[in-house]
Parts: C-alpha cells; sequence; structure tokens
C-alpha cells in the first residue's frame, strides 16, 4: 500500500523556480460544452497545459494571482464554471454537465492535461477523469465528496437575495456549508475577488441541492488510475472536508497527501507561492518536497 507524504510545508525551494511577476499577459477562448453552453477559458504561459477549476464561489478570476506563477511552466488555464464569469449558465442544470464541462476544456487542450480544482472543482476535476483519458495528472483541494443536505442553508441564502443582502449569503454559505472562520472570511473580504464572489452568489441556489445528492462511490474511485495529489488546511474545521480527503486517501491507488500547516480551505490566497510550488513540484514530478512524516492520510 502506497503511504502518502504529508507535508507541514518545509519545502525545497531550490527545486523550482518562480516568476515574482504580478502581471501576465492572457487570452481568453469558450468552449462549446457537450450541451452546447459556452464555457470561458483564460490562458498564459508556455508549456505543457494546466487546466484550473474553481470553487463555489465567484469565477476564475480568483486564481488570477497565481497564474503568474505557475505561467514559467505551464501553459496555465482558468475556466468559469457554468453559470461563473463569462461562461453561459445553461439550462436544466445538473452536477453531470458540470463535470462535463471540464473534460470538454480538456479535451479542446492539446497534449495530456494537468488539471487542479478546488472545492466544487475538485468534484468536477476528479469526476471529469472518468470522462476523458487525457487527464495526466490530478490535484485536488478539499473536494465536497461527502457533504451534508445544506438545501435548508440554501433557503435561507435565497431569502437574503430576495432581501438584497447578497454579502451576508455569502458570509452564510462560508461559515455555515464550508465551515470557514471568520478570520478566513476577513481576509477574503480584503482580496480583490470578493465583489465578485457576492455578485454571483445566487448560482449557489441552485449547486448546493445539486451537491448534496452527490454520492461518493468508493468502488468506482479505486479503478481511477490517475497519479493524485491531495491537498488539505490542517485548520479546515469541516468534518465532511477532512472525511472525503480520508475516503480518497483510502480508495485512490495512486495517490499523495499535502496538509499545509496552519492553513484553511484557501491556501492559494494566503501562501501562494508555496502552494504553487507543492502543485508544480508534483505535476513535474521533481519530488514532493521535503516530508516532514508518513502517515495514512488522517489529519
Amino acid at each position: 500500500m502506497r503511504l502518502a507524504f504529508i507535508l507541514s510545508c518545509v519545502l525545497v525551494s531550490a527545486t523550482v523556480s518562480f516568476s515574482q511577476t504580478s502581471e501576465t499577459s492572457s487570452q481568453v477562448s469558450f468552449v462549446r460544452s457537450k450541451d452546447g453552453t459556452r464555457i470561458a477559458v483564460e490562458c498564459t504561459g508556455k508549456g505543457p497545459s494546466l487546466l484550473i477549476v474553481h470553487g463555489g464561489t465567484g469565477d476564475c478570476s480568483r486564481w488570477k494571482p497565481l497564474l503568474p506563477l505557475f505561467a514559467s511552466h505551464f501553459t496555465v488555464c482558468a475556466m468559469d464554471r457554468r453559470g461563473h464569469g463569462e461562461s453561459e449558465a445553461g439550462s436544466n442544470y445538473s452536477l453531470r454537465k458540470e463535470f462535463e464541462d471540464v473534460a470538454t476544456v480538456v479535451n479542446s487542450r492539446p497534449g495530456p492535461v494537468f488539471v487542479l480544482g478546488h472545492s466544487i472543482g475538485g468534484v468536477c476535476a476528479l469526476e471529469a477523469a472518468f470522462l476523458t483519458n487525457k487527464i495526466s495528472k490530478l490535484v485536488l483541494y478539499e473536494p465536497p465528496l461527502q457533504d451534508l443536505d445544506h438545501t435548508a442553508v440554501a433557503g435561507r441564502m435565497e431569502e437574503m437575495i430576495r432581501a438584497g443582502d447578497r454579502e451576508q449569503a455569502l458570509v452564510t454559505f462560508l461559515r455555515e456549508i464550508v465551515m470557514v472562520s471568520p478570520d478566513e472570511i476577513a481576509a477574503m473580504k480584503r482580496l480583490a475577488a470578493w465583489p465578485s464572489r457576492v455578485s454571483g452568489i445566487d448560482i449557489q441556489i441552485r449547486e448546493i441541492p445539486a451537491m448534496s445528492k452527490y454520492r461518493f462511490d468508493a468502488k468506482r474511485m479505486r479503478t481511477l488510475k490517475t497519479p493524485t495529489l491531495l491537498l488539505a488546511g490542517s485548520k479546515t474545521a469541516s468534518p465532511q472536508l477532512k472525511q472525503a480527503i480520508n475516503s480518497l486517501m483510502d480508495t485512490l491507488p495512486k495517490r499523495t497527501l499535502v496538509v499545509f500547516d496552519g492553513q484553511e480551505h484557501n491556501a492559494m490566497d494566503k501562501i501562494p507561492q508555496q502552494f504553487a510550488e507543492t502543485v508544480t513540484n508534483f505535476l513535474r514530478g521533481r519530488g514532493r518536497g521535503e516530508p516532514g512524516k508518513r502517515g495514512n492520510g488522517d489529519f
């Protein structure tokens, strides 16, 4: 049985070099998903393709600060999930269509593709690996694979949105569903991506019930041979997110776990350089950094 390296985040800084440039040119293009919905993809850099799939709120712009860190190693593309950013919402929403969107974007890229998915984007990335054989490696950051039924919370959020209190609806989502700490929410509010999260919170009203119906299939996961890096924060509070990581550790044949010490659900915002190094080292096969201890994935 493979053992995962759990890093308390002492990394070998010399493994890869990273640009400190804050600006990088990018180009937005569009692909049509299986049902005809137009999906926006923003790409920059050069090298093998890395597709980033964002989480539940906001759009691909939340990854903009990290694009320069990846662009010297990859052609890095960040997609807007359907209903987010510049992508069309489509009709008759289902999670299956989200999975197909990711697979469609992957298939539109030349050669094998690395895929990084955060939160619900991690669920979409994982499931897309069953729909296309072009995903060569996966990186999954706390995908909510075994979530609770949060439809009642979604109902209260919808009432807040109707009353014009969109920001409170977003805060409710982060506190009660993702279980992000008040300090983490305060830090998120200071980021440039916060307004887009607030303006796009409506889309969660359809996504939350869909996620509540998602069922993790351990037997099926054991058939996935794609090398996968699992990411987690040591201070993540949600028992469901922790259980999801542990379940993937127990089922995926080729998996490695990295736990970011002192981080929650948004390590890419707090420690972007370290986050990018961890991902790049795994994808380029240049080592996993310097391991702290070995374990079975519980954290």
